[in-house]
């Protein structure tokens, strides 16, 4: 019986720790950090192709070069999952340039990210060098917010070139 309440100690002791490292990481990290956090949940969001989660991501004034808007983005971001049954990203880079005042980011990426189709055939939608991206985000109320999202290479996104 000692022993078990040895045990449960060393895990409340564990555990009190992991939340006083975690809550000062949160306090320290500061913007780029916040940037990082904030690309890393969208990344799982669309892995998990949660699309509520995604929506909350995207900017009222979201607007991008090929004619995009919130809404356009959000209902190509539903199309884009439901035409893949599972969704794989891993960020190869990263790196964050904010402005002066500290409220609006460029993030330029390259990303490895494979799709799986419904008959379960993979898709490889950036890869390499074909997986460079930047996104631009802006800061809204004290939450990160994307605000333009421009691939810098050719892709090929359910079965139509993009550029």
């Amino acid at each position: 019986m000692t022993n078990l309440k040895s045990y449960i100690r060393i895990g409340l002791v564990a555990l009190l720790a992991f939340f006083l490292f975690r809550g000062l990481q949160s306090l320290f990290q500061g913007e780029e950090g916040r940037v990082r956090k904030f690309i890393f949940e969208g990344k799982r969001a669309i892995q998990a192709k949660n699309i509520l989660s995604c929506a909350s991501m995207v900017a009222e004034a979201y607007e991008d070069k090929y004619g995009n808007d919130r809404r356009s983005l959000i209902f190509a971001a539903k199309n884009f999952f439901s035409y893949y049954q599972g969704i794989f990203i891993k960020i190869e880079k990263m790196e964050i340039k904010l402005n002066e005042s500290r409220d609006k980011a460029r993030v330029d990426m390259v990303a490895l990210v494979l799709c799986r189709l419904q008959d379960n055939t993979a898709e490889h939608i950036f890869e390499k060098e074909k997986g460079r991206f930047m996104v631009k985000l802006v800061k809204k109320d004290r939450d990160w917010k994307l605000q333009e999202i421009e691939f810098l290479e050719e892709i090929s996104l359910m079965g139509r070139k993009v550029s």
